[in-house]
């Protein structure tokens, strides 16, 4: 009698429980999208992060560096770098004579060993240094002076830390990529009014063309702390094409890739740095996990006549200290003033 009664209990439970293969394609479907979403924001950070990645592929399909990529299924296959690494971005205005082209943008990315996230570290334009041959000047001008490889010398110097890649990306070059990409979603925390077509871009969050892109990139008179303001502008920038980019997956979109390729304007220089092995690691680096960092306010210093911008004397060690020795998460925590709101 009881053993009847249990069958009858389980009759009706199985009634009333839903079916299974519904339930389980939608938990799979549900694992799948994140799946790509996931994939889509790491290849986004592979293929553009801070602009560096956006060189790698350009310069993979041009085969500028192909001579140092072991190609698949061969003996050596290159491997993803260990330990720290520091990437110096030269953002160049050459609107003007070629020669005497100027890094406007000089940013530091920091990829810590753990791979835990990226920082892209501004260091102003104005900010006075010893060129060698030139003595006191601006660091904008170190680019002028011996191009990348002199800017990365100086900003070695000053700042002690190690630069194992440079990039440089043209201003110029932001509108076609830009434009093939499509309008790029990045938020402004004020007004900004162009100084040169006058154009009065609003405060808020909104998508932005490639005109617009190069246009901002380039202000800083008007602004309230001048070239760091454009340091931040620039900053958005390149996670909003961190954005954009995982959106777009872009490292799987070679007709993309191959667009991107014709742009001039773009070079990548990794030295001994595998270019296989460092869109690797950059492959390691999720897009929210992108911080800016930027000195907050002015400290302007005169020499010989010569108006300059000078490092905090306090906080700019530290920021130093910590690239140097890989301990960027704590540096943010204790600063949170130089950290760029997203």
């Amino acid at each position: 009698m009881i053993e009847e009664e249990l069958r009858e209990a389980f009759a009706r439970h199985e009634e009333q429980a839903p079916p299974l293969d519904p339930l389980r394609r939608a938990i799979d479907a549900l694992a799948a999208r994140r799946r790509r979403r996931r994939t889509a924001t790491r290849s986004g950070a592979a293929a553009v992060a801070m602009a560096l990645a956006l060189a790698v592929p350009v310069q993979l399909w041009r085969g500028d560096l192909l001579p140092s990529i072991p190609l698949v299924g061969s003996d050596s296959v290159a491997a993803a770098p260990t330990g720290p690494l520091n990437l110096l971005l030269l953002g160049l205005d050459q609107r003007g004579d070629m020669g005497d082209a100027r890094a406007d943008t000089i940013m530091l990315v920091h990829l810590p060993a753990d791979g835990s996230a990226a920082y892209l570290v501004s260091i102003e334009r104005d900010v006075a240094v010893e060129i060698p041959g030139e003595g006191r000047r601006k660091i904008n001008g170190a680019y002028t002076v011996g191009g990348a490889q002199g800017a990365r010398q100086v900003v070695e110097r000053l700042t002690g830390v190690r630069v194992d890649a440079v990039a440089e990306v043209g201003f110029a070059a932001l509108r076609p990529v830009i434009d093939a990409l499509g309008p790029l979603p990045f938020c402004l925390p004020q007004r900004v009014t162009s100084q040169h077509t006058g154009r009065f871009y609003p405060a808020g969050c909104r998508e932005h063309t490639g005109a617009e892109v190069e246009d901002l990139v380039r202000q800083r008179q008007g602004m309230p702390h001048g070239g760091y303001d454009r340091d931040r502008i620039g900053q958005r920038v390149l996670l909003g094409l961190v954005k954009k980019a995982g959106d777009r997956a872009l490292l799987s979109d070679f007709g993309m890739v191959s667009r991107l390729a014709s742009t001039p304007g773009i070079t990548l220089h990794t030295g001994d740095l595998s270019l296989l092995g460092l869109a690797m690691r950059l492959d390691r680096v999720e897009a929210a996990d992108v911080v800016g960092v930027s000195q907050p306010t002015f400290r302007p210093v005169t020499y010989d006549g010569w108006p300059y911008e000078q490092l905090d004397p306090q906080v700019a060690p530290e920021l130093f200290a910590a690239l140097r020795g890989d301990t960027m998460n704590e540096f943010v925590l204790l600063h949170p003033a130089w950290v760029i709101q997203k």
